[in-house]
């Protein structure tokens, strides 16, 4: 229905004549807001809205630095892969995962940053320090150089003598890392090998949970990256002792069912589930 132009007549002695004019339909929709019209563009990314500098003490040389870590708030998970490794948006948490001491050298992932004897900062203090080169790390750091912060946070783990699971979780981090990467399957399988071996190490000589990790947990990565590799009897083998483990949450056996359906129903042997 349109609306009788001279509803407001009268009302000039307001001196609102220009505006009564092309104000005849009252039930108008609003004009949205010039922000709102254009939608189109997205607001400008600022990495500063995902990450901020923290202080660190150093457990080793007890010098004080900052290092950016992830807005955790801010992080959107959007999928899980064969692997459990979780996807994230709008940033890779992962590639603020290592923290690096730019006075000593000393290097870890997050989780076992403070957790260093006194007799594992010494061997770090007396292998890594002496001829350790500080390096710069962007806020907004490429993939080599977060893969080399991971390989500095394993060359630690490794001089520490750092247990199996510590050192199979770094792993695990950088054979995602080469699969961020990509067109590095060479670094991806090797890494995946050493994650494996590292993990069943860990099973069998230290006590769950291990890294955060459950042990049925670290069977199903066992699995994952046993089948990443071509050993899928390895593979199926693990898998069907996570379906009837009582151990396992329900959600664990549907990967583990998903995963050795995929298997079984996969053309020859070694084929690698992305």
């Amino acid at each position: 229905m349109i609306l009788d132009s001279n509803i407001f007549e009268g009302m000039e002695k307001f001196g609102l004549t220009p505006l009564i004019e092309k104000t005849a339909d009252i039930f108008q929709t609003a004009p949205k807001k010039q922000e709102d019209e254009n939608q189109k563009e997205e607001k400008a990314f600022n990495i500063d809205d995902y990450i901020y500098a923290k202080k660190f003490d150093c457990p080793v040389c007890d010098e004080s630095f900052k290092a950016n870590i992830v807005k955790w708030s801010k992080m959107r998970m959007k999928s899980i892969e064969y692997d459990l490794r979780p996807i994230y948006a709008p940033i890779e948490p992962m590639y603020y995962g290592v923290i690096v001491c730019d006075h000593c050298g000393y290097s870890s992932i997050m989780d076992t940053f403070n957790k260093i004897t006194i007799r594992q900062s010494e061997l770090v203090l007396s292998e890594i320090s002496p001829n350790f080169k500080p390096q710069p790390f962007p806020k907004e750091p490429d993939i080599d150089t977060v893969i080399d912060r991971y390989k500095l946070a394993l060359l630690n783990a490794t001089v520490k003598k750092a247990k199996f699971g510590e050192k199979a979780y770094i792993c695990m981090k950088l054979v995602w890392l080469y699969r961020i990467k990509e067109n590095d399957a060479e670094n991806e399988r090797k890494f995946a090998v050493l994650a494996a071996k590292g993990f069943t190490k860990a099973l069998e000589t230290e006590h769950a949970p291990i890294m955060g990790l459950e042990e049925v947990t670290i069977l199903y990565l066992i699995a994952s990256f046993s089948n990443f590799l071509g050993d899928n009897r390895n593979s199926l083998r693990i898998l069907s002792t996570l379906i009837v483990s009582k151990k396992a949450s329900e959600r664990l056996k549907d990967r583990a069912r998903d995963l050795k359906t995929k298997i079984m129903n996969a053309k020859g042997d070694g084929v690698e589930m992305k």
